[in-house]
């Protein structure tokens, strides 16, 4: 096969419906940015995108290539011409360890979002929306409450008693907006994501790795493995890129930065609102 033919999202496109659900989450990730075969190993994909090797590999037999090595081929000639569940040994696996792999590949996520200019992108915005239903709604708060001590305007959608209706109707090109979903999607997440990016806001999707598909229009997706060995998800991956997009944030900010911190500790002070330690 020459590596002239077409290129990988052209390739992931012609063959999407005849993907299994489980290769369709690869072929998305991978899709959104094709170098993560190139820079990747198959055992970190399919850690990235909770699936296998062995998807990975029926994947990529199924884009027409004969292996991995193909594909980078492949993709260095392209770029030279231009419900809960619990695993059967729950008990005997090192949660730490899988802990572990899940913030590797999450940060592996973070760093291919390019962390300094996202943390100027979300600086520079004229207000951030913060959004995420059901179990994505702790994170999406969290996140807003970090980035609301370092810049002025980020809110959270939906509020409370209100749809995201009313937080996306007057969106444009000078907001960007942080789609926080985890699997289990809320009903409508794809349209959002949609309506979001057809306003002209920058868009940003985070989410674990079902939410590949989901993320495909917006100008950046961060995936983080939530996988567990016992029946829940953990979201402890999340939260750690969450912290450090909002510690990005804040040496973006530069000297504005640290006078908003310092002026929200002041009103701390001046309503009483915190308990002394």
């Amino acid at each position: 096969m020459s590596t002239a033919g077409p290129d990988v999202r052209a390739r992931i496109d012609s063959v999407w419906e005849q993907l299994s659900p489980a290769e369709r989450r690869v072929a998305a990730m991978v899709r959104h940015d094709p170098e993560l075969l190139l820079v990747g190993t198959s055992a970190e994909l399919a850690a990235e995108s909770g699936t296998s090797k062995a998807t990975v590999s029926r994947l990529v037999r199924s884009l027409g290539f004969q292996d991995a090595a193909e594909v980078r081929q492949n993709l260095m000639s392209a770029r030279g011409s231009g419900l809960p569940w619990a695993a059967e040994d729950a008990a005997h696996v090192d949660q730490r360890a899988v802990e572990s792999r899940n913030l590797d590949a999450a940060f592996a996520s973070l760093a291919r979002a390019d962390r300094p200019r996202l943390a100027r992108r979300i600086v520079r915005a004229r207000r951030v929306l913060v959004a995420g239903e059901r179990g994505a709604y702790p994170i999406a708060l969290q996140l807003r409450a970090q980035l609301a001590q370092v810049r002025p305007d980020v809110r959270i959608g939906p509020a409370p008693g209100q749809r995201l209706g009313e937080e996306v109707a007057d969106l444009d090109r000078r907001d960007l907006v942080i789609l926080v979903t985890v699997r289990r999607h809320a009903a409508g997440i794809g349209k959002l994501v949609r309506h979001c990016v057809a306003s002209g806001a920058d868009v940003v999707v985070l989410g674990d790795p079902t939410a590949a598909v989901i993320a495909a229009p917006a100008a950046t997706a961060i995936l983080c493995p939530v996988d567990s060995p016992s029946a829940f998800d953990s979201m402890a991956a999340l939260f750690a890129v969450v912290a450090a997009v909002a510690n990005d944030v804040y040496e973006a900010s530069g000297p504005g930065g640290r006078a908003r911190v310092d002026a929200v500790a002041q009103a701390y002070d001046a309503l009483g609102e915190l308990a002394a330690p």
